[in-house]
């Protein structure tokens, strides 16, 4: 091998190692005070994947952190799951709900959200302006890894607390 095949395969890998280390590293990214002063959670399952919103629920209970509401006007926070796709709920006998047979742009808002096959989206969201406060990817491909898919969550506003309070 040449030496400019070695320096162009060792910058390669560099470059790699750098941003995979940026990617773990904002796996647990700092979360805003809005986060942590919050009481309320409202879950938002755009996968279609219903267990995914029953493990949501089953975690939050559990932590014990917010009281689950059951709209997302009486949330202080949304937890927006979403998957590799996207389903939307269209209530029945709504007439304005009709099919719109063009294509969706690939371009949209929605797809930048999705997750990688076998991943699912976490993102807080502060539901009266609709900014976005925390997001994070998880493996949710097999029951252990649905079971823990709010740990990232937990684990960000308990370092955050930890920080908050010294």
């Amino acid at each position: 091998m040449n030496t400019k095949k070695m320096t162009y395969v060792l910058i390669v890998a560099v470059m790699s190692l750098v941003f995979g280390i940026a990617q773990a590293s904002e796996k647990h990214g700092v979360v805003p005070l809005k986060v942590l002063s919050a009481k309320t959670i409202y879950v938002d399952n755009q996968t279609n994947d219903a267990e995914q919103q029953h493990d949501a629920y089953m975690a939050l209970s559990k932590w014990g952190r917010y009281e689950i509401v059951d709209s997302p006007q009486k949330a202080d926070l949304v937890l927006r799951l979403y998957g590799s796709s996207v389903v939307k709920f269209v209530p029945g006998g709504n007439p304005s709900a009709t099919y719109n047979p063009k294509p969706v742009s690939t371009r949209s808002a929605e797809i930048e959200e999705l997750a990688p096959p076998g991943c699912t989206r976490l993102t807080l969201i502060e539901p009266k302006s609709g900014t976005t406060l925390w997001s994070e990817v998880r493996k949710a491909s097999n029951p252990q890894e649905k079971s823990r898919l709010l740990e990232g969550l937990h684990d960000a506003v308990d370092q955050q607390e930890k920080n908050h309070s010294r």
